[in-house]
């Protein structure tokens, strides 16, 4: 791992930080959270750093090209909340399973540096045709996973979320905070937003674990810059909606829809 830092931060300095993890992943909902929360809350990058087991690949944005990085960012509390935060993000994930183990300990370690007592992974959770549209058009439900049942007690108790029963998070969204756990003994969970797979970018899903997570926190920011984009991920699932039910009218009941992207 290659670092460039922007300022140099002490643990002992910080108010009970916790960390909040959002990389590309399905739907890129945990970035697209991440991203939002750093804009709302004004939050101050201190650290870049760059995986050799990224995709080889440059980033060109507008005519510029730029090196694909992860970005840690912090966010000090206000003096009625209760938490300073760090905030991380990518342009990847590592694309090897040792690229991501190696990717996790550099990661955690640096948290554990900090004094991070906490450590929150968002990402998505992809859902068969039928089973999304029980809930719609109720607010995508947030399946989790902890380190501890006192941690996913805390997190179940709050409105719409259902914990994981069995399964496997495959990706560092999954990987950082169960190494946390293990390896420093961190409270971690992972919230996962409910999504489709015909939307690229689920701004609806990610708004949902951003509010999920903040409650948990005790941060209340404001999340307007992503209301026109949800409005157009709902017009996504009517669509999918339509689509299914016209298949079934004509006997098609299979699970796939004609595939659409949103940007």
């Amino acid at each position: 791992m290659r670092e460039f830092r922007h300022m140099d931060i002490d643990g002992s300095t910080l108010k009970k930080p916790v960390a909040i993890i959002g990389l590309p992943g399905i739907g890129n909902v945990g970035r697209i959270a991440i991203d939002a929360l750093i804009e709302s809350l004004d939050a101050t990058k201190v650290l870049e750093f760059y995986s050799d087991d990224f995709p080889s690949r440059v980033l060109v944005r507008d005519g510029i090209s730029q090196f694909p990085k992860s970005s840690i960012y912090l966010y000090r509390a206000a003096p009625d909340e209760p938490h300073d935060v760090l905030l991380l993000t990518a342009d990847h994930q590592p694309s090897s399973g040792k690229g991501v183990f190696d990717y996790a300990e550099y990661v955690v370690d640096h948290f554990h540096n900090l004094k991070v007592e906490e450590i929150y992974a968002l990402a998505a959770y992809e859902q068969g045709y039928s089973e999304f549209f029980k809930s719609y058009p109720s607010p995508p439900r947030i399946f989790v996973s902890a380190s501890s049942s006192e941690i996913l007690d805390r997190i179940e108790s709050l409105d719409g979320v259902i914990p994981t029963k069995e399964g496997v998070i495959t990706g560092a969204n999954g990987f950082i905070p169960a190494w946390a756990s293990t390896r420093y003994n961190v409270a971690s969970a992972c919230l996962l937003g409910e999504t489709l797979g015909i939307i690229k970018i689920d701004y609806r899903a990610s708004r949902e674990v951003l509010k999920k997570v903040t409650e948990l926190i005790g941060l209340k920011p404001e999340f307007d810059i992503l209301d026109d984009r949800v409005e157009q991920v709902t017009e996504i699932i009517e669509w999918a909606m339509k689509e299914m039910k016209q298949r079934a009218l004509q006997g098609d009941n299979s699970e796939t829809a004609q595939d659409r992207y949103i940007g």
